[in-house]
């Protein structure tokens, strides 16, 4: 006979369905912030190096950029359907699960990779002219771009295997390997840019090496924690019954993930469109806002994010009362936190903008935008809760639904009004609105659906987990 989830023997990683839930998310979200704020760091890290090697080579290098976020795209989605299958499993206890869901979602992974590599270098020459890069820039693109393909595996998989060690509770190796694959990039990105001693310099092809090692750096300490720290992993399988049951799971909640997240770089594009339609000094101001603006939202980003173990380990083991009080706290956190910055910048946003930029006019946009638009950040935060909470509780489509209203449904529209109305600073107000209009509707659907949850429960019981090897 199975015991009970809380009696199963647990390996490496938290058990997030005992405890104060309030510690347990800000302990989650603090690996998960600095995670982050390393990734940032490697991105700019890159672009300042490129950049000494010229005008071209930097062109070439942010012609790339949205192939990128493609591949990352496909391998948050899949991380996400990653995170919500197996935590569940985690938290029913069922060990066996754990494995083989975390085994078939590496090759899974593993897979999509070898797709999006043989496609992505087929087509350099037709995609990157269709993106609009010039003759010169195309040969620097190749050189890059044919070097980076071969490296996708050890960009995806790390991150894949990252998001079920993260299902476990364990939200700092991750980061950890993160930070020391980021600073072991940092370190190669000029030796192998520019030569040292028997090294010799090799541009832009040095620069995705560099990217390359680095995140080879990412796959070993990913796959060492996954295998011996926290005995996850079990034999590839032939078995095609149970490979397409591990898939259908994750692909359950990851396609609808996925193509949400290749939704908001297109929105992104639209509304910086919108903004640019206004003259260059409002693009200019955008572009200064819009960054100080991440790195206000870590945090906010990251408490939201570090819902996605927690409510799965406590749905799977039946724990809707922490689910709910997990919920109720990150959602107070994100109104407060949202509140709060949006009241510190409006005092500071003169003083931060000052060091971006000493054109006057450009300054007044900032920092109207950074008196304006952060209000919204409390009920936008509103909105990273829905998401992960109920892509978390196996509901994708309505996790879906609610980030396409924020990313083009409702901004986009209220964007293109505000500017209609009040120019320049109407378009920041509209966005604003949009995002508390999301933020409700997100809100009330996501509490909606825990309701239904716990209903659904109380009249079928979870069957007993299987007992742990």
């Amino acid at each position: 006979m199975a015991s009970s989830p809380s009696a199963q023997p647990r390996r490496r990683g938290t058990d997030l369905t005992q405890g104060s839930v309030q510690k347990q998310l800000l302990g989650l979200g603090i690996f998960i912030a600095l995670g982050v704020m390393m990734m940032m760091t490697t991105a700019l890290a890159d672009t300042y190096f490129v950049a000494q090697l010229g005008t071209h080579e930097l062109a070439a290098l942010s012609f790339t950029f949205p192939v990128m976020m493609v591949v990352t795209c496909v391998a948050m989605g899949l991380g996400t359907g990653a995170v919500s299958v197996v935590a569940r499993a985690v938290g029913e206890g069922d060990r066996e699960a754990v494995r083989e869901l975390s085994t078939d979602a590496m090759l899974l992974g593993v897979i999509i990779v070898l797709v999006l590599s043989v496609a992505g270098y087929l087509t350099i020459e037709p995609l990157f002219t269709l993106l609009g890069a010039e003759p010169e820039v195309l040969p620097l693109i190749h050189r890059y771009m044919n070097v980076w393909y071969l490296g996708t595996m050890v960009q995806i998989v790390p991150q894949v295997g990252s998001a079920i060690i993260r299902a476990h509770g364990d939200t700092k190796s991750p980061s950890a390997i993160m930070a020391i694959s980021s600073l072991a990039n940092i370190v190669f990105d000029p030796i192998l840019i520019f030569g040292l001693g028997p090294i010799p310099a090799l541009g832009l092809e040095g620069a995705a090496l560099a990217g390359i090692f680095a995140r080879l750096i990412s796959l070993v300490g990913v796959l060492s924690v996954m295998h011996f720290g926290m005995r996850s992993l079990a034999p590839i399988s032939a078995d095609a019954a149970r490979i397409k049951a591990s898939w259908g799971k994750l692909l359950h909640i990851g396609l609808p993930s996925t193509a949400t997240q290749l939704v908001t770089p297109v929105s992104m594009a639209i509304v910086t469109k919108i903004v640019a339609s206004a003259g260059t000094v409002a693009i200019a101001a955008y572009g200064i806002a819009s960054r100080i603006e991440f790195f206000a939202l870590i945090y906010i980003m990251a408490v939201s994010g570090s819902l996605g173990p927690f409510v799965g380990q406590n749905a799977g083991a039946g724990r809707m009362d922490r689910v709910q009080e997990g919920v109720r706290s990150a959602a107070r956190f994100a109104v407060a936190a949202g509140a709060l910055l949006a009241l510190l910048l409006g005092v500071l946003a003169p003083a931060i903008v000052d060091r971006f930029t000493d054109d006057p006019a450009v300054m007044a946009v900032a920092v109207f935008y950074l008196r304006a638009v952060p209000w919204s950040w409390a009920p936008g935060g509103l909105v990273m809760v829905a998401s992960q909470t109920l892509n978390s509780l196996a509901r994708p489509l309505p996790a879906s639904a609610i980030n396409l209203m924020r990313s083009v449904g409702v901004t986009v529209p209220f964007a293109l009004v505000g500017l209609w109305v009040g120019g320049i600073q109407g378009a920041f107000i509209g966005l604003a609105l949009s995002a508390l209009v999301v933020g409700v509707i997100g809100n009330v659907w996501m509490r909606r659906v825990i309701g239904e949850e716990i209903e659904r429960r109380a009249q079928a019981p979870q069957p007993l987990a299987r007992a742990a090897e």
